[in-house]
């Protein structure tokens, strides 16, 4: 059993480790714990067997219960060994409650005592990019078994796939929409916005800006524009097609993870703020421009040579607050200049 990390753009990140991991346990069946709402991610990657969900809780008594009823479905699979990319001490108390024989991962959260392969961290954890830091769980863990590792973490990137019936049913959605598009296999020129940010109004670029951005790419460039985003993002979503001059399609709160997979997959750019859905893009190879502001760019962007970060060095970023205090000067310093200035090179260097 592998649990996986609780947010989309960690479980990106996650995915080189996942399918190092589904070869160096290539003859074993493999099951993913995961969140309801990152388990779709996976769908067709071939990374695992099957999927335990985790339920997510509202208050302490659904939670307990909610533990106890997946300790018990664990508990029947018997697995030999639960492998814990998710750094909280309730994913190892899970897995133990759940009769894994061996447990392995990382001693955060005061989850050392529950752990049978307590693996080290890098000596840079902290700050290399976080693909490595899932890696090297699994070139440990391959070291532990095997006495040797032949994990790839230096060149590893995150890579995900979308199968035929699944592109097709996102570019079906795509035209009952109104949305013009092509052969299935085919990418079309659409650029796709996500403006929302989870749980975080500092993460938020200006919706006035990315409503600038699209119409510039739709009068200079020929782009039709959909607009796509969790059920929470609806109203960043709205007030972006309300302000924009060219015409918008707003997809955000209709699709799954699944399904937002597959509808990335049928554009040609995606512009986002640092959220799941850019790591989901730039792990499909579509070039995406991402507007950092108040979190940390160096270990958390997509790592992806077609995806691209946009930033400006403010003395108060990173902070990582969810809401800023000031006048969000990290956000507001980035101009629409600069994201058609990326969006712009990653054209070429796709066209290229």
């Amino acid at each position: 059993m592998i649990r996986v990390p609780n947010w989309v753009g960690d479980a990106v990140i996650a995915v080189p480790a996942l399918r190092e991991l589904r070869r160096i346990f290539a003859g074993a069946r493999i099951t993913l714990a995961a969140r309801p709402w990152v388990a779709g991610l996976f769908e067709g990657e071939g990374i695992a067997d099957e999927l335990i969900p985790i339920r997510d809780a509202r208050n302490f008594i659904q939670a307990s219960l909610n533990f106890l009823s997946q300790a018990r479905q664990t508990r029947q699979s018997q697995f030999d060994l639960a492998v814990l990319l998710q750094n909280a001490f309730g994913a190892a108390l899970l897995a133990r409650a759940g009769g894994a024989k061996r447990i392995a991962g990382y001693p955060t959260d005061r989850r050392r005592a529950l752990l049978d392969f307590v693996l080290p961290f890098e000596p840079n954890y902290k700050t290399a990019h976080q693909v490595r830091y899932y890696l090297n769980i699994a070139a440990e863990l391959e070291r532990r078994l095997t006495g040797e590792s032949h994990v790839e973490i230096d060149t590893a990137q995150p890579r995900l796939h979308v199968t035929d019936d699944k592109r097709e049913r996102a570019r079906l959605l795509l035209e009952r929409s109104g949305v013009r598009t092509i052969e299935p296999w085919e990418r079309a020129r659409i650029v796709a916005l996500n403006p929302g940010a989870t749980n975080s109004r500092a993460k938020r670029w200006l919706a006035e800006r990315f409503a600038s951005t699209a119409d510039r790419l739709a009068e200079r460039n020929g782009f039709q524009t959909i607009i796509v985003g969790a059920k929470g993002d609806v109203d960043d979503a709205n007030a972006v097609a309300s302000l924009m001059r060219t015409p918008a399609t707003v997809l955000a709160g209709q699709t799954d993870i699944a399904e937002l997979k597959a509808l990335l997959a049928c554009t040609s750019l995606v512009i986002s703020n640092d959220t799941g859905t850019a790591h989901v893009s730039a792990a499909l190879n579509v070039p995406t421009v991402v507007v950092f502001g108040p979190t940390e760019h160096v270990s958390t962007r997509p790592l992806s040579d077609v995806a691209m970060i946009v930033r400006h060095d403010v003395e108060c970023s990173p902070c990582m607050l969810r809401e800023c205090p000031i006048d969000h000067r990290c956000m507001t310093r980035v101009e629409v200049d600069d994201v058609y200035r990326a969006a712009e090179s990653l054209m070429i260097s796709a066209a290229g």
